[in-house]
């Protein structure tokens, strides 16, 4: 009891400090204030262009399905950027917000979420996989357990700048499935940041179905095609 007064007194304060000192931040995108609860100004909403059409990437008779929040246009590109570089989680926060709706839209259904995973070298540079960091959000929001069950076991080239087939040829026996035991015959969401050629989507879902896996269906912030 002493403790739930004590957050209706906090609570309370909160509010009262609220009407007192209105608070604002920055939008997401262009840095100009906004209201509380609002991360991204009027302008800047218009700039953010919807997805609503999935993808089908397909390889070596294996099609995978993908769905994408946005199109890697320069707003959506300004929030990635800050989230996998510059530890900006409030813009992953958004981002998974868009992507949690993405979801609901199409009715996606699944057991588990996962995401693409990211080498050693880079987790140690950055401290953080900017993929984990959606999957997770977007795990809490739909109330659905996050498992981890990729491995990226191959330093490969940075994507940004490789042709179509460099792309695929980078990434070739990059991932390797772990906790199998977890995953098998279940269906799985597997996150990422951006999907391009479809590679990194496509290597990671053909890891995991031919390690027990139901079915995978690929969901990303972000949709550029080149």
């Amino acid at each position: 009891m002493g403790k739930r007064i004590v957050k209706f007194i906090r609570y309370m304060f909160e509010c009262l400090l609220s009407v007192i000192y209105p608070y604002t931040c920055d939008c997401l995108i262009c840095g100009d204030a906004v209201d509380e609860n609002v991360q991204v100004c009027t302008e800047c909403i218009k700039k953010l262009k919807f997805c609503s059409n999935p993808m089908l990437v397909t390889r070596n008779n294996i099609d995978i399905i993908t769905y994408s929040s946005l199109y890697y246009s320069k707003a959506a590109k300004e929030m990635i950027i800050r989230l996998k570089y510059k530890s900006d989680f409030r813009s992953g926060k958004l981002l998974a917000k868009y992507m949690t709706e993405t979801v609901k839209q199409f009715n996606l259904e699944f057991d588990l979420v996962t995401y693409v995973p990211t080498s050693r070298k880079v987790m140690k540079k950055r401290g953080y996989n900017q993929s984990r960091f959606l999957a997770l959000s977007i795990s809490e929001n739909l109330d659905k357990n996050l498992i981890d069950c990729l491995k990226k076991q191959v330093d490969t080239l940075d994507q940004i700048g490789l042709g179509n087939e460099k792309r695929w040829d980078n990434l070739r026996e990059s991932f390797r499935v772990c906790n199998m035991e977890k995953i098998k015959d279940k269906k799985i969401l597997l996150v990422d940041d951006v999907i391009t050629t479809g590679a990194t989507a496509y290597y990671c879902a053909k890891e995991l179905i031919g390690n027990g896996v139901n079915s995978v269906i690929v969901l990303t912030a972000a949709k550029s095609k080149i």
